[in-house]
């Protein structure tokens, strides 16, 4: 079911995008997806350049996860997404992961990372014009964080790219999260296959072409930097490269808004060097 936003009256007002320029030249609309691995129909919003549908491109996917306890509009809500890619040749979609962690959970819990690979990415390549991959990126923030930088390693064939925005790195070693990544003892190897300070030392193993890109950054006021801290030094220990910056700010929207301005130039240009030759410019 297609819905699109047709102007800027329709967006969301809960966040800082007001004047009514943010959508020109994007096109902005909730679509949805069926889900076998979630057994449901899922939505997704999907922020897209003016007229790709008629244009002949295909264009680079960038997957934008929320935080726990969001959804799927967070981003477009409390964020100036549409104003940042005003005139940017990349099609980005926002998801909606519950509060899986985009992980599947320990037992008989829900299957999240099979639903983004197995399920949603199919159903955009099979409506929207994309190139093929790996000319993609996953971002997002908190959760989102952790569950780009997780995707990205586990399927490195899918993703040129992760970005975490004051990721909560260390969530598979959470002794809070039982219900996600099953119990400290009896699932320890579950936990280590979710963990990105193992998974980080599994991808390099592979060739260097064939790891992600990672950016990680998180605020200075945020009670998540010593453990991004830590993520980024036991990268550098075991040699794999990567930027990380920390920048003002707290665990808030506005530290992810300004993340994600700043980011967003490094992510198209690691894209940019998959862009199909055939795809006119």
């Amino acid at each position: 079911m297609l819905r699109p936003l047709r102007s800027d009256r329709d967006l969301p007002r809960t966040g800082p995008d007001q004047d009514n320029t943010s959508s020109r030249d994007v096109e902005i609309f909730e679509q949805t997806y069926r889900s076998k691995s979630l057994r449901r129909i899922q939505p997704y919003l999907c922020i897209a350049p003016a007229g790709f549908r008629t244009d002949s491109r295909r264009y680079p996917l960038l997957l934008l996860l929320h935080g726990l306890n969001g959804c799927y509009k967070d981003w477009m809500e409390h964020t100036r997404l549409a104003r940042h890619l005003r005139g940017r040749d990349i099609i980005v979609v926002c998801p909606d992961g519950g509060n899986g962690w985009y992980t599947n959970a320990a037992g008989d819990g829900e299957r999240r990372e099979d639903d983004l690979v197995h399920d949603l990415l199919p159903a955009l390549e099979a409506d929207l014009p994309l190139l093929p991959a790996p000319a993609r990126a996953i971002e997002g923030a908190s959760m989102g964080g952790y569950g780009a930088v997780k995707l990205a390693m586990k399927h490195s064939n899918l993703f040129r790219c992760a970005v975490s925005h004051s990721g909560a790195v260390n969530a598979a070693s959470s002794p809070n999260l039982d219900a996600i990544f099953g119990d400290q003892d009896r699932d320890s190897a579950f936990r280590k296959n979710e963990s990105l300070l193992s998974l980080a030392e599994q991808a390099l193993c592979r060739l260097p072409t064939e790891r992600p890109q990672l950016m990680l950054d998180c605020g200075l006021n945020d009670p998540l930097l010593a453990a991004n801290r830590a993520f980024s030094e036991h990268l550098n220990f075991i040699g794999y490269g990567h930027t990380y910056r920390e920048l003002a700010g707290h665990h808030t929207w506005p530290y992810f808004d300004r993340a994600f301005r700043s980011a967003l130039p490094a992510i198209l240009a690691a894209l940019e060097t998959h862009r199909d030759e055939r795809n006119p410019q």
